[in-house]
């Protein structure tokens, strides 16, 4: 029996020491001197924008209408309701800070909330001073870092940035959130997919005509 727990934990030292020793999903690109500015053109510049929404969250499924709305006040907030009127969550993105206005019970848990906090700031540009970015490349792409904790959110755009076509969240190790966008329309992506790559958490939107 010793030997046998001895094994087994020689094998979980082996694989906790080769995850650590995991090459960063980010370890091929190269410096870039390109300015961080051209990222202002995609920061949202909305007044009203409304969204087909889905989301689906371990094993449950919501649909309904998602509102971009700039207040007077020039917060924005975020309101998901279902077609028949009925909240789930109404937020408040303020320069300086994050609100909950409402949230229904079943939505209404710190990690949830956390969550989609997260994703939904990442497309506002949410407490992101663009002049902080570091800016790295690919043949293809630009990625701009900006550092939350011990994660980095990256922007990333076509080689002449001109094109915004994902966000990624990623720890040193690996990448947990990837948030892809589709033609700007109204100063917001007409299409949104956002993936959470280790549990099963889903949103996409999709620009409704008014």
């Amino acid at each position: 029996m010793q030997l046998f727990q001895m094994r087994s934990l020689w094998l979980i030292s082996l694989i906790v020491a080769m995850q650590g020793c995991a090459p960063s999903p980010y370890s091929n690109l190269t410096a870039s001197a390109v300015n961080s500015s051209c990222l202002e053109k995609f920061r949202p510049e909305i007044t009203s924008v409304l969204y087909n929404t889905h989301i689906n969250v371990v094993g449950k499924h919501l649909s309904g209408l998602l509102i971009f709305k700039k207040m007077e006040d020039q917060s924005t907030r975020v309101v998901f309701s279902n077609e028949m009127g009925v909240k789930f969550f109404d937020f408040e993105f303020k320069q300086d800070g994050f609100k909950v206005i409402y949230c229904m019970d079943k939505l209404n848990k710190k990690p949830v909330i956390r969550q989609l906090r997260k994703d939904i700031g990442v497309l506002l540009f949410h407490e992101v001073n663009i002049s902080n970015a570091k800016t790295k490349s690919s043949p293809d792409e630009l990625y701009f870092g900006f550092k939350k904790g011990k994660e980095y959110d990256y922007y990333i755009t076509s080689q002449d940035c001109n094109e915004l076509k994902r966000i990624e969240n990623a720890t040193s190790k690996k990448k947990k959130i990837i948030t892809n966008l589709t033609a700007y329309k109204k100063g917001m992506p007409d299409s949104v997919y956002i993936s959470h790559e280790n549990f099963e958490f889903n949103i996409s939107l999709k620009q409704i005509e008014r």
